[in-house]
């Protein structure tokens, strides 16, 4: 890093911690407005915790407005001293000329990708357990309803739906097993009204059963009992709030959850979800940047900040809006998010090459 490198880092950073601590007040500002009206219990610890734990999610969320509005003030002042033209003046491109703030918002972005991992969901479980436990008409609850897996073995496959099930318990209602022979003939029929999930093991208390191949039929079962291939402790995943789980846990729940005949799209849709939000500072922060030594004009860096804002902040939500909105495949976001990235390799492109000045 040159001393130019330094002296342009070290103005950023300076604008950058502005910006960021005027945000932290406002962040401050509402948890604690939120904290004194919404929640049934004021104590100083809980207080303490609440306000902690929205400030990095705050940052998180924030961070492609904070990132690109600080560009833009420091920008400013550059093109009003003439910074820029005697850079390029000695040949300097616009590409090098920002590289450090580059690396700055790449290296953003790469941190934002390993916090999903297990830091920033951990902040969201740990704020959502404060929400439930001490915010006004708030319950708790771990309930996973409408559950299917199958099951392969060597005497046929075992479609099995469970209609709910206490995780903390193990309890659960309203089981159907349909057993199915490698012909692909039914076999058995099983209905259970309650019973209890143990480890891999799932027991049913009362219910009945229907052999086809013996004919014959039980009103009332007794220790019949089925061995799964996940356990109970995994099957509190599905119960967790999909923001709360590990984005390797989400990954495994989506190749898992594939082979056990589960429906695993919003597992994957949360994944390139987190990938989105994640480099959205970047996705801004390049076009942003052509537009700033193309035009050299605050009002067209505004135009160009809030134009990608939207822009950026669609591509990253596709996949949800994709899997909720329109029912279809989270997989389609993809199109968006390799478009995306061919126009920011066009705007990396248009930075190394320069502008006429």
């Amino acid at each position: 890093m040159n001393i130019f490198d330094r002296y342009l880092l070290l103005n950023f950073l300076k604008v950058f911690g502005v910006v960021s601590v005027v945000s932290v007040g406002l962040i401050v500002i509402y948890s604690l407005t939120d904290f004194f009206l919404g929640f049934k219990v004021t104590s100083l610890e809980v207080g303490v915790k609440y306000v902690l734990y929205l400030i990095p999610l705050g940052f998180y969320i924030l961070s492609s407005l904070l990132v690109n509005i600080s560009v833009l003030i420091l920008f400013r002042r550059l093109f009003s001293r003439g910074t820029d033209l005697t850079a390029q003046s000695f040949g300097l491109s616009p590409l090098r000329f920002s590289a450090v703030l580059l690396v700055f918002v790449l290296s953003l972005s790469l941190l934002f990708l390993t916090a999903n991992e297990s830091f920033i969901p951990g902040l969201f479980k740990k704020l959502w357990y404060i929400e439930k436990t001490y915010k006004k008409k708030q319950e708790i609850g771990r309930l996973v309803e409408r559950l299917w897996f199958v099951k392969e073995t060597e005497l046929g496959r075992y479609y099995v739906y469970v209609g709910s099930l206490e995780v903390s318990s193990g309890r659960f209602a309203g089981l159907f097993m349909l057993r199915v022979t490698p012909g692909g003939e039914v076999y058995e029929v099983v209905e259970g009204r309650s019973g209890r999930w143990k480890g891999n093991v799932i027991h049913v208390d009362t219910g009945s059963a229907y052999n086809f191949h013996e004919g014959y039929f039980v009103r009332k079962l007794e220790n019949f009992s089925l061995g799964t291939e996940i356990g109970l402790s995994e099957v509190g995943l599905f119960a967790e709030k999909i923001q709360h789980v590990r984005s390797s846990s989400l990954i495994n729940l989506y190749m898992k959850g594939g082979k056990l005949g589960l429906d695993t799209d919003r597992y994957l849709s949360e994944v390139l979800y987190r990938g989105g939000m994640s480099l959205l500072p970047l996705m801004i922060f390049i076009p942003l940047l052509r537009d700033l030594f193309r035009f050299r004009n605050l009002k067209a860096g505004m135009l160009s900040f809030f134009l990608h804002l939207v822009v950026g902040w669609m591509v990253s939500i596709s996949p949800k809006l994709l899997m909720d909105k329109a029912n279809l495949p989270p997989q389609y976001a993809l199109v968006a998010y390799l478009l995306f990235l061919a126009y920011l390799s066009k705007r990396v492109y248009d930075l190394g090459k320069g502008f006429r000045v």
